[in-house]
């Protein structure tokens, strides 16, 4: 991948780049490399219809450590003239008239960040789209490959929900590696049909399982929560969607097990057991330097 303008999507990217560029970039960030401040007068604005913990968060973070400011408004529907993201053209050229320097649209939306980049008059991120979210790809891809030391070969078992982007944007990021295998056991949907169409023409092998005792075969087990309470509430209510992650459940993991969850123990499934296998704080700090990595990219 060459230097690149925007970040838009995860099929953007290739493998060369993310092993040769953005997984050094990472660690050498990782371990304190001070003398980068690509970002020094620079500023990020977090252009979020939907709202973020960690994606928002992370990214202002990132930007502070580059040496630059970060700005927001965390509901954008609420505020005219932006709440409508049909003209989100006319709302990049105002923050480009303010002198903003990269945008991290979120949206549930489709395309927005596409027509945003299409502007072509600062970075466009996105943040979080209808059914993408390539820097939470990268950030699963880097923890995957620190925890386990690489990506080709691996089986990787995704838990809960199956209709999300950030399901969407790993199987898109795992796409890009050999002989990966994926469990898909569902509480709730099915996965985009053409992500799954993308992944298997690009070596992705498929096996569905309901059982939960599926994931004892997984390198990486990535949960995924339901949207909302009740949505949460409605799965138990039909016997479904419970996950208890005790002792027995970590047990009957391989030793080398990793368990991933992008949305931080948010409560949809019950964490009773410590163990080094539930990588959730180390995935959330490889997040902020897998931003910090793709904001160096855009401004060095």
């Amino acid at each position: 991948m060459a230097r690149f303008q925007h970040l838009t999507q995860t099929t953007e990217m290739d493998r060369a780049w993310i092993e040769e560029t953005l997984f050094p970039l990472c660690d050498s960030l990782r371990n304190g490399d001070n003398s980068r401040s690509p970002m020094t007068g620079k500023a990020l604005y977090c252009l979020f219809y939907e709202p973020s913990f960690l994606t928002r968060t992370s990214f202002e973070r990132a930007s502070e450590l580059l040496g630059g400011k970060a700005y927001h408004t965390e509901d954008a529907s609420q505020f005219f003239p932006v709440h409508n993201t049909q003209f989100v053209d006319d709302i990049i050229n105002i923050l480009a008239s303010l002198k903003m320097d990269v945008v991290v649209v979120r949206t549930g939306d489709p395309h927005v960040a596409e027509l945003a980049a299409a502007t072509d008059v600062m970075h466009v991120i996105n943040g979080g789209s209808s059914d993408d979210h390539p820097t939470q790809a990268l950030a699963d891809l880097y923890t995957i490959r620190r925890e386990r030391g690489e990506i080709d070969g691996v089986n990787v078992a995704i838990v809960g929900r199956l209709e999300h982007r950030n399901v969407s944007a790993l199987l898109q990021g795992l796409a890009m590696f050999d002989d990966v295998n994926v469990i898909p056991v569902p509480f709730s949907g099915q996965m985009p049909e053409k992500v799954v169409q993308h992944c298997a023409e690009h070596g992705v092998s498929f096996h569905p399982d309901s059982d939960l005792h599926a994931v004892s075969e997984a390198d990486v087990i990535y949960l995924n929560g339901p949207r909302t309470l009740a949505h949460m509430q409605l799965l138990a209510s039909r016997g479904q969607g419970r996950l208890v992650i005790d002792r027995e459940f970590m047990d009957s993991l391989k030793p080398d097990c990793i368990v991933m969850d992008p949305m931080q123990r948010s409560g949809d499934f019950i964490v009773e057991a410590r163990d080094d296998r539930l990588a959730f704080y180390r995935q959330a700090e490889n997040a902020l330097y897998a931003r910090m990595a793709v904001l160096d990219s855009l401004f060095s």
